[in-house]
């Protein structure tokens, strides 16, 4: 029985399997779906280690400027307090919502240029089938990233240590508490990141050569060239 997908045998997966167009369609689909989880489960973890309530600018509120040159007969809701205080679960999930849609628009441009580029290299060297095949090929490579993700979100929760945050406390102590947090991980992720996108070559690499034909030296190089690439991209 062949392998489901290549993630460990790669070589066999391409060699029983012929990846195609629909193929493409049902990974870029998982792809999709697997970045507005990634982001949900990101801020579950801040918001399991987040606690407290801040102090935040009253949306109801007019502007101090425009406050000041107000008639006082005027009823705009100048009375208002400037702030208020506000959960930081709240706070949180604001901020993750609007990150949805930049990683969704991220991720697809991302497939498109690891698409392209790979079927490019196949194009190149007398590849045997066509795009379909090579966005197939290009999308189970990219797998190994989503494993990262999943690692990551597991990592970053082990990490963090539980914070409290009250209404007098300085935004800036967060923000450096954060940074300090991540410092870590920070650190080992450009060799995450490697590792990952190595997986990733060897995935290209293989479906290069069983996929679309090309020898192993062509395979190798347009592989190994877009993984280089992909890597030093993700240190960005």
């Amino acid at each position: 029985m062949p392998p489901v997908t290549p993630l460990l045998r790669p070589g066999q997966f391409f060699t029983e399997r012929d990846p195609d167009a629909g193929h493409a369609l049902v990974l870029i689909l998982l792809h999709l779906i697997s970045v507005p989880l990634a982001v949900w489960g990101v801020g579950q973890v801040l918001k399991a280690r987040i606690d407290g309530t801040v102090m935040v600018d009253n949306p109801n509120r007019p502007s101090e400027q425009f406050c000041e040159h107000a008639a006082a007969s005027m009823d705009v809701g100048c009375d208002a307090p400037a702030q208020i205080e506000r959960n930081i679960d709240a706070i949180l999930a604001d901020a993750i919502g609007q990150l949805i849609g930049p990683a969704l628009l991220g991720v697809g441009i991302v497939l498109v240029l690891v698409g392209g580029a790979l079927h490019v290299g196949a194009w190149a060297f007398n590849g045997e089938n066509g795009v379909g095949t090579s966005f197939a090929v290009a999308l189970w490579g990219l797998f190994p990233s989503l494993v990262g993700l999943v690692v990551g979100v597991a990592v970053l929760f082990v990490i963090l240590d539980p914070l409290t945050v009250t209404t007098g406390d300085d935004p800036a102590v967060m923000a450096e508490w954060i940074r300090t947090e991540l410092a870590p991980l920070l650190t080992w992720q450009p060799f995450f990141t490697g590792a990952t996108t190595l997986w990733s070559a060897i995935i290209w690499r293989s479906g290069l050569v069983h996929s679309q034909g090309l020898d192993n030296g062509s395979a190798t190089l347009t592989a190994g060239t877009i993984a280089v690439l992909f890597w030093i991209l993700s240190l960005v």
